[in-house]
């Protein structure tokens, strides 16, 4: 069902359930009306009855005469008791209902009584008068009532019908009318394809929450725009650094095949196939270890690590390598809880991320000295790592994280531009963000930012 009907559907609904209660209300509040003037009308007559009867000898003839005639004047199915105080009917020579002595005591108790009886009201009235103390009784069937409130149930469920026709009509009105923004981003969304990613949808010139949509859905298409550029690069990068070997391989055999060779020649030839094949191995083990990267960090595989600790590590590790690297390691404005220095990860990883960097910095300073700073500012630990070789351009410090590439001057370095994508996905598990700022043959730094809350 679409959003449109079902709009209308709820709306209706929610103005039927309010119109029927009202309706009810209504209804129920003209019943009592008509139920309380019947039963003082039913007190009037009681009235009437008790002046006719027992007042006789005490008006004037002219005053009698009305009452007579206004007694005359009778209610449909109406009839008439009149009991003396040992509860014995007097006056009414027909008798229609026995009357026990129990409603009796209770009129005389309460001045005026209303009950019902069958489908007939009463009302009883103690009428003291200088022969006796008297009881009477009047019931009558309020068929007029009855009238009024069928009428006006049939007029109430007619009306109630026609709001809901009404109200789902407008209902599809309104909801056509306020969708229509949305229709409007479907149809320009219904155009853009993979290759119009640059394509943005209208956001409108109100700012309501289809102008948030239309925002939102524009990130998207721009982060989807920059996906897609990104796989573009990893696959000319990797076509790349894939048929480099591969074409030195097909050339070697095919020039070897070529003639009869030397057992030097033929040896000659197979090393250069190893090389290359070896080349091929390293690119490829490196994409595999890129996918299994993506794990999942969890209290079983990770600890508290101190990132004081692998930076000392780090340190050490190069100092024993041949030849020694120097690695000048900075702490500063650190808390003095040293608990404040861990965050919780993976430790493998972490060295991981971090010792591919490093070696890069190392590869392109041409293995001079680099430096590894540590600080602390506003609940983030900061991890600095800078060198002073050959800088990266501006134009290229966005793409350096992508799997195979390498920027222009670093062609001449041996490497195949996995390590840096690994390093970027090891921090991102960890909710730790890197900045890069690089000047041209004069050194670059890279910053990541672990937050001490890390949650996993």
């Amino acid at each position: 069902m679409k959003i449109r009907h079902r709009l209308s559907l709820q709306f209706t609904l929610i103005t039927g359930i309010i119109l029927a209660g009202v309706f009810v209300l209504i209804y129920l509040l003209s019943a009592q009306y008509i139920r309380n003037s019947f039963y003082k009308l039913l007190q009037v007559r009681a009235l009437v009855t008790a002046q006719v009867y027992l007042e006789k000898d005490e008006l004037t003839k002219k005053k009698f005469l009305e009452i007579e005639k206004s007694y005359q004047q009778s209610i449909p199915d109406e009839s008439s008791n009149i009991y003396n105080q040992d509860n014995q009917p007097v006056f009414l020579e027909k008798v229609k209902y026995n009357w026990p002595p129990s409603l009796l005591n209770t009129i005389r108790k309460n001045s005026t009584y209303r009950f019902t009886f069958g489908e007939k009201y009463g009302m009883g009235m103690f009428y003291p008068d200088n022969q006796g103390d008297f009881v009477v009784i009047v019931t009558a069937r309020n068929k007029a009532g009855e009238q009024q409130l069928q009428y006006l149930a049939l007029i109430l469920v007619i009306i109630l019908c026609i709001s809901l026709i009404v109200t789902f009509l407008l209902g599809q009105w309104f909801a056509s009318k306020a969708l229509q923004p949305i229709q409007s981003i479907n149809k320009q969304v219904k155009k853009i394809r993979s290759n119009n990613l640059h394509t943005r949808v209208e956001q409108g010139r109100n700012k309501d929450e289809i102008a948030e949509l239309a925002g939102n859905f524009n990130e998207l298409l721009q982060h989807l725009e920059q996906a897609f550029e990104m796989q573009r690069s990893f696959v000319s990068n990797a076509s790349h650094e894939l048929r480099t070997p591969l074409t030195t391989i097909i050339g070697e055999i095919e020039v070897t095949l070529h003639r009869e060779r030397s057992q030097a020649e033929y040896i000659t030839t197979l090393d250069t196939v190893l090389d290359e094949s070896e080349k091929l191995k390293v690119i490829t083990d490196g994409l595999l270890q890129l996918t299994r990267v993506e794990v999942i960090l969890t209290p079983a595989n990770t600890e508290a690590v101190r990132l004081d600790e692998l930076l000392w590590e780090i340190q050490e590790h190069w100092q024993y390598k041949t030849p020694p690297c120097q690695v000048d390691v900075v702490l500063s404005d650190l808390p003095e809880e040293a608990s404040r220095l861990a965050i919780r990860g993976n430790r493998p990883l972490l060295m991981l991320a971090l010792q591919n960097i490093v070696r890069n910095a190392f590869k392109f300073s041409h293995h001079q000295p680099i430096a590894l700073r540590l600080t602390y500012s506003s609940n983030c630990l900061v991890i600095a790592v800078s060198d002073k070789g050959i800088g990266i351009a501006p134009g290229e410090l966005d793409k350096i994280f992508l799997p195979l590439y390498r920027a222009d001057n670093a062609y001449t370095f041996a490497g195949y531009g996995i390590g840096l994508a690994m390093a970027q996905r090891i921090f991102h598990l960890h909710q730790a963000s890197v900045t890069v700022s690089s000047v041209l043959e004069q050194g670059t730094t890279f910053n990541i930012f672990f937050p001490t809350d890390i949650k996993i």
